[in-house]
């Protein structure tokens, strides 16, 4: 052991990228526009799974469009949460899964930042009712 790191420093240690972070399960971002943000049964995301090789460029890209105000809000899971897992999962919000147009609008965002591989779109109330498998996406695209 190194001098000077005690075991919960390095068991539950805190870092930037998300491949790293063992304090927490997720990270978070938000645009300034969109600060008041919090998942209804309204609101739904774009899910973006990524290995724990490719998670923090992901992570990077996803952030940047925020900073830019491209998208709204996205959260990514963390080393901790992803333990027994095969990787990470990113997920993109919008307000409301009933505007198509709004969806498709943080769809192509994704597609300009390089995420051309069809991607699923999953209401909030569908992962509150712990709907997954069959019948898990409400769209894909």
């Amino acid at each position: 052991m190194k001098e000077g790191i005690s075991v919960e420093e390095r068991l539950f240690r805190k870092s930037d990228k998300p491949s790293e972070d063992l304090s927490c399960n997720w990270h978070y971002k938000k645009s300034a526009d969109y600060s008041d943000f919090v998942s209804t049964d309204l609101s739904g995301k774009w899910c973006i799974f990524a290995s724990p090789t490719e998670v923090d460029g992901t992570w990077s890209k996803i952030s940047g469009a925020i900073e830019n105000n491209q998208l709204m809000c996205a959260k990514v899971s963390t080393a901790l949460r992803s333990i027994g897992h095969n990787g990470h999962v990113i997920c993109v919000y919008t307000h409301d899964w009933a505007d198509r147009s709004d969806i498709m609008r943080a769809r192509d965002v994704l597609r300009s930042l390089g995420f051309v591989k069809e991607l699923g779109y999953k209401r909030d109330i569908d992962t509150r009712n712990r709907i997954y498998g069959a019948g898990e996406w409400y769209l894909r695209a």
